[in-house]
């Protein structure tokens, strides 16, 4: 029989309110979910009511997504990103949340330098690392800076740091026709996240 403690549930692929959605998952035998940022900050009562529904629901918050767009950013765009980067930890922090998801940016200000994106990410993450959070990062097809988890895991690794891992996400391995054998190049402690969207 399949044990359900292994797998968690993503919020935003069910529909109705946050409330209805998180005791859908409970019902169903989920014990974990992943929380949209949106489904907090955009609750129709506040903020502290999605926090309050999230914290009563029963089930463990595996973390919270995603910051998007936050790497190879320089001057105002990088402070404003630091800036959401800052609120994000913070919400995920409130939630019971250990991990951010962190995807890679699609932005046209982006620099794709790997040096630079290293140095962002390790930025967050030293962020994260005093609330004991993990920065899971993933790589997206039509990203301009990273665009599969090979090339986000050699980011992960050039940044270094402890709390930085990688997200692979099933359905951008599929369709992107990436061979499976490419998962033996990843180590199992890099791997923060394994979505089956």
């Amino acid at each position: 029989p399949m044990n359900f403690n292994d797998f968690g549930i993503d919020s935003a692929s069910m529909a109705g309110s946050l409330e209805n959605r998180l005791s859908a998952a409970r019902q169903a035998g989920f014990k974990h979910a992943m929380i949209s940022a949106s489904d907090i900050v955009g609750h129709p009562s506040n903020v502290e009511a999605a926090v309050q529904a999230i914290r009563d629901s029963g089930l463990r918050v595996t973390g919270m997504e995603a910051l998007r767009d936050f790497e190879g950013l320089t001057g105002k765009m990088h402070d404003y990103k630091v800036d959401v980067a800052k609120s994000m930890l913070e919400l995920c922090s409130r939630i019971g949340g250990r991990l951010l998801l962190t995807e890679a940016s699609s932005s046209v200000h982006a620099d794709i330098d790997p040096e630079k994106i290293a140095r962002d990410l390790r930025k967050l993450a030293f962020l994260a690392l005093p609330m004991g959070i993990r920065i899971a990062f993933k790589g997206l097809s039509w990203s301009r800076t990273v665009r599969d988890f090979t090339a986000a895991a050699e980011i992960i690794s050039l940044a270094n740091c402890p709390n930085l891992g990688l997200a692979i996400d099933a359905f951008d391995v599929i369709a992107a026709g990436i061979p499976l054998d490419d998962l033996d190049l990843i180590f199992p402690d890099q791997i923060f996240l394994v979505q089956l969207s």
